[in-house]
C-alpha cells in the first residue's frame, strides 16, 4: 500500500502534528528555529516538506536519547 500521508503541510497541519499553535510556528520561523523555520513560502501559502520534518524529528529523539 503507498504511503498516503501528503509530501507537503499546511501550518495548521505542522501545528496539529507537534501540538503547538500555529503562532508558535510563525514565532519559530521569525526566530529561524524549527520545526517553524523549516517551512517554505510557496506563493502566498507557508509549507512543510514532510520528509524534512521527519529527519529533524528524529535528530531531534537521537538528541534527547530517545
Amino acid at each position: 500500500m503507498p504511503d498516503e500521508r501528503p509530501d507537503y503541510l499546511t501550518v495548521r497541519e505542522v501545528a496539529d502534528l507537534y501540538r503547538v499553535s500555529v503562532s508558535a510556528l510563525y514565532t519559530q520561523r521569525y526566530r529561524s528555529e524549527p520545526p517553524g523555520a523549516l517551512g517554505v513560502k510557496v506563493g502566498r501559502r507557508l509549507l512543510w516538506k514532510r520528509s524534512e520534518l521527519d529527519v529533524w524529528w528524529t535528530s531531534q529523539q537521537e538528541r534527547a536519547g530517545s
